[in-house]
């Protein structure tokens, strides 16, 4: 009966941990920031799958998640006003990604030290694309971890 008994208390006790601990998790989660991508460019139009790739994934995020696009090394070249629209199937062109992320305020930021070796100016920026500072980076990725690398 003692044997009986204990098993009963161990089962209503291992309960109401579970318990504790559901309510702690769902309290936790309702106070962090939503899950977000951080999406990172470095190629250029030498390699449009990979950039339509990136772009698409940001685009395809953005409508449920926070997203932010960092543009460095060639990369840089495509956040230019007279940047080139890079298109193959079966991916929209940039020029019309670029647009949606735009209208989606979707962050999108251009190194500012690659900016420079490529002779370019904050002026020279498409529309909605900003220079990165490094607190826009930490402000992001608190409580974050997914990160794509193209």
């Amino acid at each position: 009966m003692k044997k009986v008994l204990a098993l009963l208390m161990l089962s209503l006790l291992m309960s109401a941990c579970i318990r504790v601990n559901t309510e702690v998790d769902s309290h936790r989660k309702s106070n962090s920031k939503t899950d977000g991508a951080f999406i990172h460019i470095s190629k250029g139009s030498a390699d449009t799958h990979d950039v339509l790739m990136a772009l698409m994934l940001a685009d395809k995020f953005s409508s449920s998640n926070d997203v932010l696009v960092f543009f460095d090394k060639e990369g840089i070249e495509l956040v230019t006003r007279d940047a080139p629209n890079l298109e193959m199937e079966p991916f929209d062109a940039s020029d019309e990604i670029f647009k949606r992320l735009v209208e989606l305020d979707v962050t999108i930021l251009a190194c500012p030290a690659c900016m420079k070796v490529a002779g370019m100016e904050e002026e020279d920026l498409r529309e909605g694309v900003q220079m990165a500072e490094k607190e826009q980076f930490f402000d992001f990725t608190e409580g974050r971890i997914l990160t794509l690398d193209y």
